[in-house]
Parts: C-alpha cells; sequence; structure tokens
C-alpha cells in the first residue's frame, strides 16, 4: 500500500500520461490514453473506453455506461460503480484490465466467426486513375528447321478511372490456318466493368465470357451482362449454415462441442452469451450435442439436429446472371460476332429450411434451352442432386437432358470418408446455345469414386467411369483404385491398378494395366517424383523448384520420360528480376536415349508490366489484379525505396530507381491486406513512418505510396529541472511558426526513467514548443527550440533545462 491508503501504482510523486493496452480475458481490446496521479489513481479517456467496450457489452449495457460517462471527459474505477463493469491496472504488463461484466451485459460472442475483414483497418486510398500494360515476348528455335516460327507478343492490362474500369487482352502472332500461316494482331477480349462490391454485383460491358450452371453451355458474346455473386467480393464469407444458436453460460464452465458423435472442440468459457451458429456442419443430416460442465461439476447437454446444403451460396443467399448480346461463331483469338443474338442467364437461391433452387435460360433465334437444378439433402451426411433442360432447336426440334447425383461424407471421428456417383443422360436432339444442331456423340456418361481414409498416413481412392456413345462410336470404360502411403513428412508412395475399355477405333489400347510413384516434396517449394505405368511401359523421373515473386528469385527443374519407342528429356527455369521476369526451356526428343538429340527445341519468355498510378511509373514484373507503386519523397534524395516484406533479408517485391517506382505486383481484390515498404540507408534519424499501411483494393487498381515527409527529422535529448534529470514525465510538442493552412495537432511527449526523450516527425526549419503536466492537470512550463534548417534527419538537443530556448 502506498501513502494515499491504495496500491502504489505510481512511485513517482507527480502524474504521468501514457497510452495502455485495455484488455478484458485473454484479448486486447485496443489502446487507451490513461493517467496515473501522483497519489496513486488512474483516469482513463471516456470516449475511447466506450468505443473499446463496444465489442464487450451488448446494446442496453452500452447505452447505460454512455450515460454514465457522458458528462465525464475522463473517469476512474469509482465512477463505474453503478454500472457493472469494473477495471484495474496491472503495473507488471502496464495494462488496464476489464475485471468484470456481468453476464447479462455481455455482448454475444461468435464462437467460430470466420476470419474479419476489418475496413477500419484500411489507411491508403487507391489512386483515382491508374493503369498498367503487361508484355510478354516468346520465341521457340527449332534446331536444325530451315523455317522459324515468328515470335509472339502478348498484350494484356487494364485501365481504372474512380470506379470504371477498362480491360483488354491481345496478341502478335502466327495463326494457322488450312490453307497458309498469317502473322496478325488479334483481339482476344475488350470490356469495361463496374463494381458495386456492397450489392456484391458486377456488370460488364464488350467481349463477354458468361458464367453458365447445371446442364447450361458456354457461349463467347458481345454486349452487356451483370452477375451477383457474394464469393467475389467478400472472401472471408463463411460457408456455413447461419441459424439463431446461442448459449447463456451463467458460471466460468467447459464446453464440448460434438457433430454426429465426434468431439469437434472443447472450450473454457467465462459467464457470458455465445453464438455457435457458425460451427462448421458437414453437408447432409448433422446430430449435434453441446454438453456444459461448469465449476460447481454440474453438466447439461442441448441436442439438436440440422442439415447444411452444401450449394456454394449462404443459406438465405442468392446469385443471378444475365447476358445478352451476339454470340462468336469461333473460340480462341479474334471473336467472331456474325452470330445471332442471343441471352443466356441463371438464378439460383439457397434457403434455411429447405433444399436450394437454380433456373437458367438461353435462347437466340435458332434454339431455346431451359435447365433446372435442386437437390434433397438426406440424412447421415449425404445428398441427392437433380439436374435436368429441355430444348428447342430449327435445326434439331425438341430434346432434353438429365443428370442425377448422389454424395455422401462419412465422419469417422478425425479421419473421414467420401462417396460419389453421377449419371447423365443427353438425348439426340438436346441443343444449347454452343450447340444449336444437337450433335450429341455420347448418351449416357456415368462417374463414380470412392475415397477411403484408413488412418492419417493411408488413404485408398476406387473409381469408374462409363461413356455409352451413339452413331458407331462405341462405348468407353474405367475402373480403377488408387492406395496413398505416407511413408513421413517428406515421402509418400502411389501405387494404383486399372482396367480401361475403349472403342476399336481408338489409338489407346484396352486391358490391364499398373502404376507406382515416389514422391519426394521436402517443402512446398520442391518437389521430386519417380514413376512408372505399365500400359505404355511408361518411366518418368521429374524434379521441380518453384520461384517466388520476390527480387532474384530462381526456379528450376526437369523432366526425363522413356516409352517403348520414344524418349524424352526437358529442363527448364526461371528468373524474377526487379523490372522483368523470364524464363527458359529445353527440350529433346528421339527414339531412343542413344539418339535422343534427333529433334530439340529451345524456348524463351520475357515479360515485363508498365504501370501507373496519379501520376507515378514504374517498370516491374507481371501485374494480375491489383498494384502499388511506392516512391521516394523528394527529400530522400536519390535514394532507393522497396517494396516487400524485408530489405535486410532482400525478399522483397521491387526496388525504385531510373525506371520509376518499386512495384508491388502482388495485391488481390476485396481483400485487406498489408503494403510493406523500406529506404535502403536512410540518413539517421529520418523517420520513413510505420514501414506499412493498409489497403483494400477495388478490382484491378493502382496505389501511389509516397515514402517519406517534410516532417522528417527525429529530435533526441535529456530533460533537466533544477540540474536533475526529469523522468517519466508526459506532454505534447507544438508547432509555433504556422503558416497558411496549417493546423498539425501536437505531438506526444515522454521521457525514460533517465530523463531521456525522443521526438519524432519535425519539419527542418521550424520551431516548436514542448510543455509537460503536471500534477492533478497542469501545464508546467517545458522548453522552445529550432529545428535547424540543412539537417538530414536527426537533431542531438543534448541537456535541455526546462523553460530554456534553444
Amino acid at each position: 500500500m502506498g501513502p494515499h491508503g491504495r496500491p502504489d501504482i505510481n512511485p513517482y510523486d507527480r502524474d504521468i500520461d501514457m497510452t495502455v493496452p485495455l484488455t478484458f480475458l485473454t484479448r486486447s481490446l485496443g489502446d487507451i490514453p490513461m493517467r496515473l496521479t501522483a497519489d496513486d489513481r488512474f483516469q482513463l479517456e471516456s470516449e475511447t473506453f466506450l468505443r473499446l467496450m463496444r465489442t464487450v457489452l451488448n446494446d442496453e449495457a452500452h447505452a447505460e455506461l454512455s450515460a454514465t460517462l457522458a458528462p465525464l471527459r475522463t473517469f476512474g474505477p469509482d465512477d463505474l460503480a453503478e454500472t457493472g463493469v469494473s477495471l484495474t491496472y496491472d503495473p507488471a504488463s502496464l495494462a488496464v484490465v476489464v475485471v468484470q461484466v456481468r453476464p447479462d451485459q455481455r455482448a454475444v460472442e461468435d464462437l467460430f466467426a470466420p476470419p474479419r475483414d476489418d475496413l477500419n483497418d484500411v489507411n491508403l486510398a487507391p489512386a483515382a486513375l491508374s493503369a498498367y500494360v503487361n508484355v510478354n515476348a516468346s520465341q521457340t528455335y527449332l534446331w536444325g528447321a530451315e523455317d522459324q516460327q515468328r515470335p509472339t507478343i502478348n498484350l494484356d492490362g487494364a485501365i481504372r478511372f474512380k470506379k470504371i474500369v477498362f480491360e483488354a487482352d491481345a496478341s502478335l502472332g502466327e495463326e494457322f490456318g488450312l490453307q497458309d500461316t498469317n502473322y496478325r494482331f488479334a483481339r482476344n477480349y475488350a470490356r469495361l466493368v463496374y463494381d458495386e462490391p456492397e450489392k456484391y454485383r458486377r456488370w460488364f460491358a464488350g467481349d463477354l465470357d458468361p458464367e453458365v450452371r447445371g446442364q447450361q453451355s458456354f457461349v463467347q458474346m458481345g454486349g452487356v451482362g451483370v452477375a451477383r455473386q457474394q464469393r467475389r467480393f467478400n472472401t472471408f464469407r463463411a460457408a456455413v449454415l447461419q441459424g439463431n444458436r446461442q448459449l447463456v453460460v451463467q458460471r466460468e464452465s467447459t464446453v464440448r462441442f460434438f457433430r454426429n458423435g465426434s468431439l469437434y472442440r472443447e472450450l473454457r468459457l467465462q459467464p457470458g452469451r455465445y453464438d455457435f451458429s457458425s460451427l462448421p456442419l458437414l453437408a447432409g443430416s448433422n446430430d449435434v450435442r453441446v454438453q456444459v460442465q461448469d465449476t460447481t461439476g454440474s453438466v447439461q447437454d442441448l441436442s439438436y439436429s440440422q442439415y447444411l446444403d452444401p450449394i456454394d451460396l449462404d443459406p438465405g443467399d442468392y446469385e443471378y446472371g444475365a447476358y445478352l448480346g451476339v454470340t462468336s461463331q469461333q473460340l480462341g483469338r479474334a471473336p467472331d460476332y456474325r452470330g445471332s443474338p442471343a441471352f443466356t442467364g441463371f438464378f439460383r437461391k439457397a434457403f434455411f429450411n429447405r433444399p436450394a433452387i437454380g433456373i437458367g435460360f438461353q435462347a437466340s433465334e435458332e434454339v431455346q434451352a431451359l435447365t433446372g437444378q435442386t437437390q434433397f439433402v438426406l440424412r447421415d451426411g449425404a445428398r441427392l442432386l437433380i439436374d435436368a433442360g429441355a430444348s428447342r432447336s430449327n435445326f434439331a426440334g425438341a430434346g432434353y437432358a438429365a443428370g442425377v447425383a448422389y454424395d455422401r461424407f462419412f465422419d469417422r471421428g478425425g479421419l473421414a470418408d467420401n462417396f460419389s456417383i453421377r449419371a447423365d443422360y443427353v438425348s439426340p436432339d438436346f441443343s444449347n446455345l454452343s450447340n444449336p444442331e444437337g450433335f450429341n456423340l455420347t448418351a449416357i456418361s456415368m462417374t463414380g469414386q470412392y475415397t477411403r481414409q484408413f488412418s492419417q498416413n493411408v488413404l485408398a481412392t476406387v473409381s469408374g467411369s462409363y461413356l455409352k456413345g451413339r452413331q458407331d462410336t462405341g462405348d468407353t470404360y474405367r475402373i480403377g483404385v488408387t492406395a496413398f502411403y505416407r511413408i513421413s513428412e517428406r515421402w509418400t508412395v502411389r501405387a494404383g491398378a486399372d482396367y480401361a475399355g475403349f472403342p476399336s477405333n481408338f489409338a489407346i489400347g484396352s486391358g490391364f494395366s499398373a502404376n507406382i510413384g515416389l514422391v519426394f516434396q521436402p517443402d512446398y517449394r520442391r518437389r521430386a517424383e519417380a514413376r512408372y505405368e505399365s500400359r505404355d511401359n511408361l518411366a518418368e523421373l521429374s524434379y521441380v523448384q518453384s520461384g517466388l515473386n520476390e527480387l532474384d528469385s530462381v526456379g528450376f527443374g526437369g523432366v526425363l520420360t522413356r516409352r517403348d519407342d520414344a524418349v524424352q528429356a526437358q529442363g527448364f527455369a526461371s528468373y524474377s528480376g526487379n523490372r522483368f521476369d523470364a524464363s527458359l526451356s529445353h527440350a529433346a526428343f528421339g527414339p531412343s536415349l542413344s539418339s535422343i538429340d534427333q529433334l530439340q527445341a529451345t524456348s524463351v519468355r520475357v515479360g515485363t508490366t508498365i504501370a501507373f498510378a496519379d501520376g507515378i511509373v514504374g517498370v516491374g514484373r507481371r501485374i494480375n489484379d491489383s498494384f502499388a507503386l511506392v516512391h521516394a519523397h523528394k527529400t530522400l534524395g536519390d535514394r532507393s525505396v522497396v517494396a516487400g516484406a524485408s530489405l535486410a533479408k532482400n525478399n522483397y517485391l521491387g526496388k525504385s530507381g531510373a525506371l520509376g517506382a518499386a512495384v508491388n505486383n502482388f495485391l488481390a481484390s476485396y481483400v485487406t491486406q498489408s503494403v510493406q515498404y523500406d529506404v535502403e540507408n536512410p540518413p539517421t534519424g529520418y523517420d520513413i513512418g510505420a514501414g506499412v499501411v493498409r489497403v483494400r483494393p477495388p478490382y484491378r487498381s493502382g496505389y501511389a505510396l509516397r515514402v517519406g515527409t517534410d516532417a522528417f527529422i527525429s529530435a533526441t535529448g535529456t530533460l533537466l529541472r533544477g540540474g536533475e534529470p526529469v523522468s517519466l514525465a508526459g506532454g505534447r510538442v507544438t508547432l509555433l511558426d504556422l503558416r497558411d493552412g496549417e493546423n498539425p495537432q501536437p505531438l506526444p511527449f515522454f521521457t525514460n526513467s533517465v530523463g531521456r526523450f525522443a521526438i519524432s516527425s519535425l519539419i527542418p526549419g521550424r520551431r516548436y514548443r514542448v510543455e509537460t503536466y503536471g500534477n492533478n492537470g497542469t501545464i508546467d512550463r517545458g522548453f522552445e527550440f529550432t529545428v535547424p534548417a540543412d539537417n538530414s534527419g536527426l537533431v542531438d538537443l543534448g541537456s535541455v533545462a526546462a523553460g530554456s530556448t534553444r
């Protein structure tokens, strides 16, 4: 106890201001300003406390707490006496701890919530205007050939202005026709895209790649389209049933969740309310039991049954797509829109208490097709899926198609089995947009598979397929079994056998075949395999080490294959530079190892990217979605900045220089992520900021990130009063000589136990005043100083007496 009748939490005889974490149970709620008073009390800022307690208290309790603290700018634990919330200060961890919240005041806590994409964490906005173009050039050289294929150049990229994106892909290369070969430029696609992420909706205009479902067929179109799909905009959505399952724990308890008789998770919970509707369920029927055992030994059970519809939608969610335009007469390069005007679209809806359904419609002047989907969720983790379609064509008349599938998941307490089977029938005259003539060579197709997990190291799969052909094409069938044995973390052996039958006019032989393989994979980058297959007397050795999206990363590998009548060898390598990436491969073919050099081919590819964002330009490696250009402030002179994880380990993504800003080419849209940066050999004391910013990129967007600022100076020194160091003093630093339009916030000031201080974010040539806090909220006179105009980063003020001027 201290001299004031309280625990001695402040050994100094003056008020101390600091920022400390506010904690509850095992988690930190955030940082909060706190004042330790000279008489061993602590006071917190009311506004910040209410904000941080929002996740702990329910609406009613938070409103009551807000009413209590509304008249108070700061408060102490005694002010919470009637609220049901109690606090304490822990000097050992320098943290304020929320000791107690009544169970009826607790907000509902989701025990199985997926990761939260916190939009409040984003602190950098995308550029209003950004663009990039990827350029890839490739060439293959055939050794000994007189005529060589000319190089192929691919261009793709996007321009984004505010919320509208124009994206395109084109190529220059040889096109092989029936009569001759042309070397020409071709547009692969060009379209406008407009996103409404808050509605999970995307609009298209131009070359379309329509999404299809069920028995629908894909056809390339030129026109307009719209699609709604939550998965595209919400990566962290929970693919589980969202119901209203809550648990109220009155005393500290051990809670066990059993799913279909197997223990899923055991948790130790404090008194409060908990939501477990996000408990991951299995496809089909689920028997859930919740067992609660409190500190008294009392045990309570809660049991219920629930099913999960395994369609790729959240229960209650829906998706749709609608596309209207002119169909293309060819797939691949340069779409040819001389087809008929057409429409294709679908709508799917998932329900809470009944199976999901889907409908689709495709129509043109020549053909119309209506399709539908539904499924019945059965007991024991099983479902029955039904697909159907009907069509009418000017060429083939009426037709239909139908499919049925059954799958089941077996949960065996840590081990899992899967069984699935599907059968489809297509009538001779079933038509759609890509097949208006109803040309269907396959009448019936059937596939089935059963996977058994015998242990964590042994897995086996039995699979089979059957195709019944039309017009004398014959039938095809296959049945096989494959087993995997995990010898260790690095070694796996695979063995199997199959029996296949093919139509007699096929070159592939029928009959029995066996195979075996040995895989060595020491990490996710390196993989080696040796395998043998008896059907073609095929033996193969391969090794691959993949590269990384980092500066000077190298990947390489090779494959050696031998059959009865042919041998093939291929080696390849890739390199990721600062401004480009490249790959090289060489292949050799021959009837035997001794004559493997009969045919040889060497391929080279080089790619680069030019990117622009709000006036900043950078050259780097390929961009697939979004990007950031990291560039230096003028105060850094000609020093380079880097984008990536670590300058010391040289594993960054890009580096600035003569070809512009450093390029971070690895950002994904609609996901909150970090952009890290650093400076090469910065001036001593130069303040580059936190070294990381958080972004949530829109589709194909760009960022311009400037490293450095006018306020880059840091100052250090020792504060003295009466010739003695002033320890653990808090205060503020204020800019005195303000200029037009400036209204900066005061900077925090504090000293350590021996009176040392450090102040960052100071502007060269400007004057500042330092003030310290005294007892009971008073302001003591500190000192004034001027930052030298010609300083490069660090000012040493030495020993500074309170009340002095520098």
